[in-house]
């Protein structure tokens, strides 16, 4: 039989709503030219289409209120269109089992969240795969509602100021900050390797979460609705 192209590694609630049907599904290859070939977490409503979730702001139930959400006119870069399209058309095709165990993804390098907020899932979820993988990067714009351990062990905290830097880092979180002017970095921060080195992901580990003792990162906004982003004053 053909080996399966990505596994069901969640189906149920949404736990940033307690209500909505979402799924977790892991890609095992990737042709992302930063990522490298790492294999891809996708955190989406099971119920509807990528998009036309995001048409009627149901988005909510995987991105929480990041102000990146597109349907809130944010700055997410990631292309509905392209990849997360791919991926509900084969779930809802049936495309990818169940994984029976998260062990199949022992020592892989795991991207967990190409398109969502990981702390939609089970935390536990998370904290197995941290044990399995090589390598993961995780980012999560619920750490001021969820300051969970093994959220802060697997993600770094998704800040949009120096502010929320500073909030995070209190609340025992490693952070990773967007912004317009790369030059504001504080004495723990460094800019992403990718934008200075041109480091792949897959060979980097900087961006999974608060088990390294590193500094966090820094990276200049980016992406195609790079213009909706606002650094906005931290509540």
């Amino acid at each position: 039989m053909k080996k399966p192209t990505g596994y069901v590694v969640y189906e149920g609630v949404s736990q940033l709503d307690g209500v909505s049907p979402i799924v977790g599904i892991i890609t095992m290859k990737s042709s992302n030219v930063k990522t490298g070939n790492m294999a891809q977490m996708w955190v989406m409503r099971s119920d509807i289409h990528p998009i036309d979730a995001k048409k009627a702001s149901l988005d909510d139930a995987i991105c929480g209120q990041c102000q990146f959400r597109q349907s809130l006119g944010g700055a997410c870069y990631v292309n509905l269109g392209h990849a997360p399209s791919a991926v509900y058309r084969t779930y809802s095709k049936g495309g990818y089992p169940v994984a029976e165990s998260l062990d199949i993804f022992v020592d892989m390098k795991v991207r967990f969240g190409a398109y969502g907020d990981v702390a939609a899932l089970p935390v536990s979820i998370l904290a197995t795969l941290k044990r399995y993988v090589k390598n993961n990067t995780s980012y999560t714009h619920q750490w001021k509602t969820n300051q969970d351990e093994a959220l802060k062990a697997t993600s770094m905290a998704s800040v949009d100021n120096l502010d929320e830097a500073q909030q995070a880092k209190d609340l025992g979180f490693r952070w990773f900050r967007v912004t317009n002017d790369i030059n504001t970095l504080r004495d723990d921060e460094i800019i992403c390797p990718n934008t200075t080195h041109k480091t792949l992901c897959e060979n980097c580990n900087l961006c999974s979460g608060n088990t390294i003792k590193a500094k966090s990162i820094v990276i200049e906004n980016h992406g195609t609705f790079k213009k909706n982003f606002k650094e906005k004053v931290a509540q």
